[in-house]
C-alpha cells in the first residue's frame, strides 16, 4: 500500500474574517516562507516514500540515510532559525506565547525522531518513525502558517526585520544553492528538481550537479514552463556535469 500523504490545515487564528497584512511589507515575506513550507513538505514526501520503499523490500539503507541527511541539514537548520527569529518574536506576545509553546515542544519531539532514526535497525521501527515524523512536520507546518504567521502579523511584528539574515526560513541562500542531484533517490529526483524551480522568482539561480548530462530534466523543464529559464554550463563531464539554472521570467 503507498504511502498517504495528507495536508493538513487548521482555521485562520482568531477565527475572524479574512483581514489584509497589518504591514505591508509583510505580506512578500508570508509569501516567501510558506512557498519554502511547501518545498519542504514536498521534499519531505518524497523521501519518506523512498525509505518506505526501501522497507518493504529490506533494502532500505540508502534512502534512510538521504533521509538523516536532509533532516540534519535542511530541516532541523531551519527548525532552529525559526526559534531564533519568529518564535522569539511570538514568545513574547500574549496572545501566541503558548501556541510557540507547544510549537518549541515540537521541534524537540521533531530533533527526538531524527535521533531514534539514527539508531532504528528493524524495518518496522524505520517505516514508523519516518512516518510519524512526517506526520508531525506537517501538523507542525499547519500551526506556523495559519495560526502563527498571521498572528504576528496582526500584532504589528515586522516579519522583514526580524528575519534579517535569517535565510534558512526563507529557503534563500547568499551564493547561488547547489544540489547534489547523485544524492537523491532516483525514483523523486526531478519531483525535487521540479520542486527547487518553481520556487525562484526572477533573477534567481541554483546549480544542479550530474554524473550525466542533465538534457531530459531540461527537455522537460522546457515543455512545463517555456522560455522560463536559462541553462549554463558550468563543467560538461566527463566525471560530473554543473549547470546554473536562472529564472529568466
Amino acid at each position: 500500500m503507498p504511502l498517504q500523504t495528507h495536508q493538513f490545515s487548521t482555521p485562520p487564528f482568531g477565527a475572524g474574517p479574512t483581514v489584509l497584512p497589518a504591514l505591508a511589507e509583510n505580506a512578500s515575506v508570508i509569501e516567501a516562507i510558506t512557498r519554502h513550507h511547501a518545498a519542504l513538505a514536498n521534499e519531505l514526501r518524497i523521501l519518506t516514500a523512498g525509505v518506505v520503499d526501501g522497507a518493504r523490500s529490506g533494502d532500505y539503507d540508502l534512502a534512510l540515510s538521504d533521509l538523516t541527511k536532509w533532516f540534519l541539514t535542511e530541516l532541523l537548520p531551519h527548525a532552529h532559525a525559526e526559534e531564533v527569529a519568529l518564535y522569539s518574536a511570538g514568545s513574547r506576545l500574549e496572545d501566541t506565547r503558548l501556541l510557540v509553546d507547544g510549537m518549541l515542544a515540537e521541534h524537540r519531539a521533531l530533533e527526538s525522531l531524527v535521533t531514534d532514526l539514527t539508531y532504528a535497525s528493524d524495518p518496522f521501527t524505520v517505516t514508523a518513525t519516518t512516518a510519524a515524523a512526517q506526520a508531525l512536520f506537517m501538523v507542525h507546518l499547519a500551526k506556523e502558517n495559519d495560526l502563527l504567521l498571521p498572528a504576528l502579523d496582526a500584532a504589528a511584528v515586522d516579519l522583514g526585520a526580524a528575519l534579517s539574515g535569517m535565510r534558512e526560513i526563507l529557503g534563500e541562500e547568499s551564493v547561488p544553492a547547489e544540489l547534489d542531484v547523485r544524492s537523491l533517490p532516483h525514483s523523486g529526483r526531478h519531483e525535487i528538481i521540479f520542486a527547487r524551480l518553481d520556487e525562484l522568482v526572477p533573477g534567481d539561480t541554483f546549480v544542479i550537479l550530474n554524473d550525466h548530462d542533465p538534457k531530459p530534466l531540461r527537455y522537460q523543464s522546457e515543455a512545463l514552463w517555456p522560455g522560463r529559464f536559462a541553462w549554463n554550463y558550468l563543467e560538461t563531464g566527463p566525471l560530473q556535469w554543473r549547470v546554473e539554472i536562472t529564472r529568466a521570467d
